[in-house]
């Protein structure tokens, strides 16, 4: 007998066969989205969404959070870095 996953959005649906669902994947710095992959969706890294508006409320959730973080400091470019060492 073989286990079957259910997969449930952030809004609370269900995944049915028919459905266009998508992954996300959010860090401090970045949101990443993919499409829907089965085995990828069981990590638990991975935010399962049902579609674009649930993906939309994501991203912009995301946004407001990341305007809590302090800002980063500037990275150097390689000219840069070549005339701090001469």
């Amino acid at each position: 007998m073989a286990a079957t996953s259910l997969f449930t959005c952030v809004c609370g649906v269900q995944k049915k066969t028919s459905n266009h669902w998508v992954l996300a994947r959010v860090t401090p710095f970045g949101i990443e989205f993919m499409p829907w992959d089965a085995a990828l969706a069981r990590n638990e890294e991975i935010v399962v969404l049902c579609g674009e508006g649930c993906a939309a409320a994501l991203l912009s959730r995301c946004m407001g959070e990341w305007k809590n973080f302090p800002p980063a400091k500037p990275v150097k470019t390689a000219i840069e870095r070549e005339l701090a060492a001469a």
